[in-house]
């Protein structure tokens, strides 16, 4: 049996009826309403044709961008182009744009259908209660810099150093003065050995003497060199603390630094100890101050103590690699205005 050969145009007949009805569809638009902008008639036309001409030659993302735009340019002009109606006049102004342009040489910007400017900086709103004005964490936080921070610490690096916090656990064997509940704790790192950081912690017991009531003050043995012959005056300072005459001992060493073994001798009977305890406790528990000299030693290194004297107060870093020694009353005054108002301190 011989096939029928379909010709062309009998293959197109099936499909006409269809193609009548997209050619259709395109004559009736469609009218709808912005929910948003009530205000706002929308004109729809389907486009049947468009979407299989995509189908068959889809557009690069270059090209669509270049068509929104159009479109979008079609339905408003940007602003400051195109003519536009000068608010409060009934002629057109050149150049566009909302307000009078002739008047001002400028455009105001364009404006929402609420009538603000867009693009402008949204004003917070006020907000009280009870009569007071509420803030925002960053500004309170900001007001509190402001007022507890003295004038001498108020570059950028020493505002660095009060945020960063060291945490140090002190071991039982370190001396302390001070009350046990004071608000801030100071934490000396020093070489009683070095003959010229004397001065330097004379200065910082000057700062502390007017605190003493509000601040505990730990010593922490840091020596600049781990073994040295010249550890004798740290060796008898603990011998000194443990007769009850630390501070008594380190007061004469302050005033005259030595490493002469006779002289830290005299020197720890000067403080109050008599010769036969100073005798019985050195024969007796050297090794125990040997032992706790190099936990302190170990302690002082893992916070790169490497130039004492170095005070931490509260965990704020005072001296070589931190904030400089000289502001050591700043940052006390700093630490007792936060205390004043209340704030955590150290901050939790």
């Amino acid at each position: 049996m011989k096939q029928k050969r379909l010709t062309g145009s009998t293959w197109a007949m099936p499909y006409l009826p269809a193609l009548a009805v997209l050619l259709v569809l395109q004559a009736f638009p469609v009218h709808a309403s912005s929910e948003l902008f009530p205000a706002t008639e929308v004109t729809a036309r389907y486009n049947p044709l468009g979407y299989l001409k995509n189908l068959l030659f889809p557009q690069t993302s270059t090209d669509i961008a270049e068509a929104t735009l159009q479109r979008y340019a079609a339905i408003e002009p940007a602003s400051g182009g195109g003519e536009a109606k000068s608010e409060g006049h009934g002629e057109k102004a050149e150049g566009g744009g909302h307000g009078d342009p002739k008047a001002t040489g400028k455009s105001e910007g364009k404006k929402s259908f609420t009538g603000k400017v867009i693009g402008a900086i949204p004003e917070l709103p006020v907000v009280t209660i009870g009569g007071k004005s509420v803030i925002s964490r960053a500004e309170k936080t900001a007001n509190e810099l402001n007022d507890t921070t003295p004038a001498g610490l108020r570059d950028s690096m020493m505002l660095q150093q009060l945020d960063r916090r060291f945490s140090i656990n002190t071991y039982a064997h370190s001396p302390k003065r001070g009350p046990n509940d004071a608000k801030i704790s100071a934490i000396v790192f020093t070489d009683f050995s070095c003959g010229l950081c004397m001065p330097e912690l004379a200065k910082i017991d000057a700062a502390l003497v007017g605190v003493s009531d509000t601040v505990q003050t730990i010593h922490v043995h840091a020596p600049m060199m781990r073994f040295q012959d010249t550890n004798m005056p740290a060796f008898y300072g603990k011998v000194a603390a443990r007769g009850g005459v630390f501070w008594k001992y380190r007061d004469l060493l302050i005033a005259k630094p030595t490493t002469d073994a006779n002289v830290l001798f005299d020197n720890l009977i000067s403080s109050g100890m008599n010769v036969a305890q100073a005798r019985s406790l050195m024969m007796t528990d050297a090794r125990r101050f040997y032992r706790e000299l190099d936990a302190d030693s170990l302690l002082a290194r893992s916070f790169s103590i490497a130039n004492p004297p170095v005070v931490f107060l509260n965990g704020i870093r005072v001296g070589y690699g931190g904030i400089p020694l000289e502001k050591l009353k700043d940052v006390l005054e700093y630490l007792h205005l936060r205390i004043a108002r209340g704030m955590n301190e150290p901050p939790k």
